[in-house]
């Protein structure tokens, strides 16, 4: 079941942030931490990876960077997105540099049929934060049903595990809820490397609600959700994934009001960090937000 408000205030933001947002997801520079290349990256690393990858599918594509840039490699890309000014931005561009490969959808992707075993991949960035549990809950089963046999899912999430490493008001609300030993334990078994069938079998936090507080942050939507990997995962398990890999996105070497004060010392650190993300999984307690990597079994 959708939030209405929500999803107005969702829309409201991305409408009046396209070209802004399209500014943003093509700056390439190592004085910024361009977290929308963290995720195209890591996203366009599993499609290399992968045996074959003929269609592939962005959920909440924006201004269709990832999709643009999977046309460049020869693999066909759909990017579906509410936000008609970002879908004109997209197609702009598509037709700019001669990217036939390149597709562009404006609505809502539970509006838009999928179909069964249709894409190799399916990619969701900076999505479900956007949508209730209830609607996350269908989504997944959504995408199984839409890919073919071992495709791939990539799906982002704002990491609540951050939380305890932040030290600031999302800290507090973890406290006041009594949930950091839980939070605590995940970090953990993520620092120590321990394997998705551990992480799996952790004692489960109650997944979010659409009337719990939000602390604000500098994106104008009053309720952005928060996730655990093994929350994720769980959710992925319940349909028939198998997790691949956990993936740390904006990982921050400093605390957030350390990082304010000298941003220059973060963006170094982070994206020094950033660099060694593949190879290790215990940065995810330190990333505010991760990706995770499933696939389609059976």
């Amino acid at each position: 079941m959708a939030n209405p408000e929500q999803q107005k205030e969702t829309l409201a933001y991305f409408r009046s942030h396209a070209t802004e947002w399209s500014g943003k997801a093509r700056e390439n520079s190592p004085t910024k931490i361009n977290v929308v290349h963290q995720r195209n990256d890591y996203a366009l690393h599993i499609v290399r990876q992968r045996q074959t990858t003929a269609l592939a599918l962005d959920v909440g594509c924006g201004t269709g960077d990832l999709v643009l840039d999977l046309a460049k490699m020869g693999v066909r890309g759909v990017g579906v997105d509410f936000a008609p000014e970002m879908i004109e931005l997209a197609t702009e561009r598509a037709t700019q540099e001669n990217l036939g490969l390149a597709q562009f959808d404006c609505g809502s992707i539970f509006d838009f049929d999928m179909g069964n075993g249709t894409y190799d991949c399916i990619v969701a960035n900076g999505f479900i934060e956007y949508i209730t549990v209830e609607q996350l809950i269908e989504f997944i089963s959504m995408t199984y049903q839409a890919l073919n046999k071992d495709g791939s899912l990539v799906l982002g999430s704002r990491n609540r595990l951050f939380n305890l490493f932040s030290q600031n008001g999302f800290t507090e609300q973890e406290i006041e809820a009594k949930t950091i030993l839980p939070l605590l334990n995940e970090s953990k078994a993520i620092m120590r490397s321990a394997s998705f069938d551990e992480l799996l079998s952790l004692d489960s936090l109650p997944l979010p609600t659409q009337d719990q507080e939000q602390v604000q942050t500098t994106i104008e939507v009053s309720l952005r959700l928060q996730y655990t990997p093994s929350q994720l995962m769980k959710l992925l398990h319940n349909v028939g994934y198998e997790t691949v890999d956990i993936y740390p996105i904006h990982i921050h070497g400093i605390v957030p009001q350390i990082k304010d004060l000298y941003p220059k010392i973060h963006v170094e650190v982070a994206n020094q960090l950033q660099e060694q993300a593949l190879d290790h999984q215990e940065l995810v307690a330190q990333a505010s937000s991760f990706m995770i990597h499933a696939k389609k079994v059976g």
